[in-house]
C-alpha cells in the first residue's frame, strides 16, 4: 500500500505542473482532495500505460520518459535559440551561432604544464626551464644528433605516421 501511495505522490507531481514544484520555484501550496489526487493519479497512470492495456511495463516507462526527456531538450534548446538570435529573426548568423561556443566549460588545468616545465617548483615557468625541457625533447628525437630532426625521426618518435 505504501508503494502505491509513493507512486501516487510521484504521479501526482510529474502529472501536473500546477501541483508540481518546477526547477527553481518554492514548492507548490495548494491543497488537493483526494478525489483529485485520485484523478491526478489516473491521469498518470493512463499516460504511462501507453498501449491502454491497463498495465505499465517498464518498456511503457521508459519510452514515456524518453518523451518528457525529447521535450525538456527541446524546450531548453529553444531557449538557447532565442538567447542567441540577437536580432530576433529566427534565423541564426556565425556571429550568432559563434556565440554558443563556451570556452569557460571546457575543464582545462595548468597542473600537466606546470609538471613537465617548473623544474624548481616555484609556481611558474621561466624561459630557462622552458627551453631546457623542450631542448631535452628535441634531443631525444634526434637520434643521430645531427641537430637536425628528420621526418623519419619524427615517425621513430611517434610524431607523425
Amino acid at each position: 500500500m505504501l508503494k502505491h501511495l509513493a507512486f501516487g505522490f510521484a504521479a501526482l507531481a510529474s502529472a501536473s505542473p500546477a501541483l508540481a514544484q518546477q526547477p527553481g520555484q518554492a514548492p507548490a501550496q495548494q491543497p488537493i482532495g483526494r478525489a483529485d489526487f485520485v484523478a491526478q493519479m489516473d491521469a498518470e497512470f493512463r499516460r504511462l500505460d501507453r498501449d491502454g492495456s491497463g498495465v505499465v511495463l517498464p518498456a511503457e516507462i521508459v519510452a514515456t520518459q524518453r518523451e518528457v526527456a525529447q521535450a525538456e531538450a527541446i524546450r531548453q534548446n529553444q531557449v538557447v535559440f532565442v538567447g542567441l538570435d540577437k536580432d530576433g529573426n529566427g534565423a541564426l548568423s556565425p556571429q550568432e551561432f559563434a556565440a554558443l561556443a563556451n570556452p569557460d566549460a571546457i575543464a582545462v588545468s595548468a597542473d600537466p604544464l606546470m609538471q613537465q616545465f617548473d623544474t624548481d617548483k616555484d609556481g611558474s615557468i621561466t624561459l630557462v626551464e622552458y627551453r631546457i625541457a623542450t631542448q631535452a625533447n628535441f634531443d631525444r628525437i634526434d637520434t643521430d644528433r645531427d641537430g637536425v630532426v628528420t621526418p623519419v625521426e619524427m615517425q621513430a618518435a611517434g610524431l607523425v605516421r
